[in-house]
């Protein structure tokens, strides 16, 4: 059985930070899946021309990059640099969606194509209107919600910013930073960690679903990569 990290409501772990064995095992598991899906599409190196604009090159380099970004979060969280960890989080949603939209191979998304391959930015909107097209209003609303609650990381409003901090005497902030991470508050990483095993299986998902690494291969790394028994709980979690 997994870490409990797998699968944690971020919400959950900020209220229940304590687990740091379930964290350890996270970590070991986390550093195979990641490590193996790369290794993988590392397969596909020196399969593609220079000017090859295929779809199938697109995903390939897009999710290879995705997957490159996670491991650089993994040694980001194991050093305790969150902040550096959850700028990148936003980085992985936007290439991995943009991978799925060109996967569609629609008029809409072909032309997209094009302009990427002409070093053109396409927009996460393009791929929210395609799913608002082709799905439903509301899964488009779900994805441009979450899209939101990544953004505030990225520019860094009050609260993400805050996660930080730890309150000093009199209630005045201490900045972690200032002690070689010594001060991050446990809270903070059970949060970051939760919401990393969430990108690692979005990705997994995504690479199976496209078609690169064959759904039998992504199978075989995780039951390969998860340990056989799950670390226990230490507290009983508090409600959240």
């Amino acid at each position: 059985m997994p870490s409990i990290v797998w699968g944690r409501d971020p919400r959950e772990a900020y209220k229940n930070p304590y687990e740091y064995e379930a964290q350890n095992q996270f970590v070991r598991e986390a550093q195979k899946i990641i490590d193996k899906l790369f290794s993988e599409l590392l397969k596909y190196s020196m399969k593609f021309k220079r000017d090859d604009t295929s779809i199938k090159k697109a995903i390939w380099m897009l999710q290879i990059d995705a997957v490159d970004s996670l491991r650089d979060c993994l040694i980001l969280m194991k050093q305790k640099r969150h902040r550096v960890a959850g700028r990148l989080f936003r980085d992985v949603m936007e290439t991995l969606d943009l991978a799925a939209f060109f996967s569609s191979d629609t008029t809409k998304s072909n032309e997209e194509l094009r302009k990427w391959y002409s070093d053109e930015i396409v927009s996460h909107s393009k791929y929210r209107d395609f799913i608002k097209n082709t799905e439903s209003k509301q899964k488009a609303e779900t994805i441009k919600g979450y899209y939101q609650m990544l953004s505030k990381i990225t520019h860094r409003t009050y609260r993400t910013l805050a996660y930080g901090y730890v309150l000093g005497r009199d209630d005045f902030l201490a900045y972690e930073g200032n002690s070689k991470n010594i001060l991050v508050p446990p809270e903070t990483i059970a949060m970051y960690y939760s919401l990393l095993a969430d990108f690692i299986l979005i990705t997994s998902n995504e690479i199976e679903k496209r078609g690169l690494v064959k759904k039998s291969i992504v199978k075989n790394i995780w039951r390969d990569s998860l340990e056989a028994e799950t670390v226990p709980r230490r507290f009983v979690p508090l409600p959240y």
